[in-house]
């Protein structure tokens, strides 16, 4: 008998079944790529080709947002608030390296410090009697500060380093100024000692009325005339001391004709070329400027 042949449908029917058939091996290889769970599924390949984008644009936007705060953090800090040297002393002395003041018809008062020069008049260096502080004396007031911060310039009782705070700050206090020569003298004083202290500046300031009174140059003229050294180096000084005599001998060349120098019962005669010597009590070294010929000191 001649065997029957597939009709044609049936065929077809038979070849679309074995191509839809899935082989063992393959079902136990893993997912189908028709899961969407397998990596290899389309929408798979497209959400994490977006997803390491999206980490890369949060990446960009963080560095962009941390280079903006930095930029905007820095440019709201204060001028003066730089590492380095004290900062509002850097300040001062820009500002005392940039103006030129003149008062008046007065011929105007060259003064160099720190390599820094500024031409102003005698008058506007007084800080006693004006009503603004000038930029000479705020800057060496804000250095003197610096001194007290680290311990080198002291104090006593009544304490008389606020008048000099109070001109570092720019502040005009009646009856509170400080003659510019009292300052410079400290300065030279602090440039050659490692410690120095103060016990009396303007005594109309703290209400003192001592030893001359009203006429004593620390109370006369807007008072802040004179200053009393009573230590160096940790010495009390006498006015006949070592150090009392290394100091007169360093500032009498650089003090203007006709400055004050207490203490001359205390010591031995001494040879001065500017320095009008007097008597007072042998407890410190008093140095004034109520009659000096001259605005400032002869240093720089």
């Amino acid at each position: 008998m001649k065997p029957t042949r597939p009709s044609r449908a049936e065929r077809r029917a038979a070849a679309a079944a074995q191509q839809s058939s899935v082989p063992a091996t393959q079902v136990a290889a893993g997912p189908s790529v028709a899961d969407p769970a397998n990596p290899r599924h389309p929408r798979r390949g497209i959400y994490r080709k977006l997803h390491t984008e999206s980490r890369h644009r949060r990446g960009f936007h963080l560095f962009v947002l941390v280079a903006l705060t930095a930029f905007f953090g820095t440019a709201s800090l204060p001028a003066y608030a730089t590492t380095g040297e004290a900062s509002v002393a850097g300040a001062a002395r820009t500002a005392l390296a940039v103006q030129t003041l003149t008062g008046g018809d007065a011929t105007a008062q060259v003064v160099s410090r720190d390599g820094l020069g500024i031409a102003e008049s005698p008058q506007a260096l007084d800080s006693t009697t004006n009503t603004a502080v000038s930029p000479t004396v705020q800057a060496l007031a804000v250095q003197l500060m610096g001194a007290v911060a680290a311990g080198r310039l002291v104090g006593s009782t009544p304490n008389h380093i606020p008048e000099i705070a109070n001109l570092a700050e720019g502040k005009v206090v009646p009856g509170c100024g400080v003659d510019y020569r009292v300052l410079q003298a400290i300065s030279v004083a602090l440039d050659n000692f490692s410690q120095v202290g103060v016990s009396d500046i303007n005594r109309k300031c703290t209400g003192q009325i001592e030893g001359a009174g009203t006429d004593s140059a620390h109370y006369a003229d807007g008072g802040g005339h004179a200053v009393d050294f009573f230590l160096l180096n940790g010495s009390a000084l006498t006015g006949g001391d070592a150090k009392s005599l290394q100091l007169i001998r360093l500032l009498d060349p650089l003090v203007p004709k006709g400055s004050g120098l207490g203490q001359a019962e205390c010591r031995g005669s001494i040879s001065v070329q500017n320095f009008a010597p007097f008597d007072d009590t042998c407890n410190h070294v008093h140095i004034d400027f109520l009659k000096s010929q001259g605005a400032t000191l002869r240093y720089g």
